[in-house]
């Protein structure tokens, strides 16, 4: 738990760097050198503005832009309305960030997610936000929600925890 603290910490400060626009290889390999040592046994790859941690763990990938490719992410409709800002996701996890999006496409996203995963649901709507949880036959998890004030949503999906 302890190093999965110190790798949320070290994404948070490197995403404020990677976010600013720092890209040059000199910077790069100090950012990869502060994460390993504070993770410890750990392999930093930084692409770009991808960044990927692997560790005897499992691997951790964010700041991408699009759509996730993993295992995970193709058993989780895709949206594809709006401009996707964020994206995190491991072997187990995948969190994506979408702006720009209207209402009505979210609705249909939201219909979509409330059909497929209908068990342990929950829905909530406010003024704010409107919001989904659920879980699929397959054990699968998903919250997605739409913040009425930036017309962003959040879409996070789990694969069921290992007893």
């Amino acid at each position: 738990m302890k190093k999965l603290t110190y790798v949320l910490l070290m994404i948070v400060l490197l995403s404020l760097c990677v976010g600013c626009g720092v890209k040059q290889n000199m910077e790069e390999k100090i950012a990869e050198k502060v994460i390993e040592q504070a993770v410890g046994d750990a392999d930093i790859d930084i692409d770009g503005e991808e960044v990927t941690i692997k560790t005897e763990e499992g691997n951790v990938t964010f700041g991408s832009t699009e759509w996730s490719d993993t295992e995970l992410s193709s058993k989780i409709p895709e949206f594809k309305k709006g401009k996707i800002a964020s994206v995190m996701n491991s072997e187990a996890y995948v969190l994506v960030i979408v702006e720009e999006v209207d209402e009505n496409d979210f609705m249909n996203y939201y219909e979509e997610v409330k059909g497929e995963f209908n068990q342990e649901s929950y829905e909530s709507k406010n003024d704010d936000m409107i919001a989904y949880m659920g879980k699929n036959a397959g054990g699968i998890s998903i919250m997605a929600s739409y913040t009425l004030e930036n017309d962003t949503v959040s879409i996070s999906g789990s694969l069921p925890e290992e007893e």
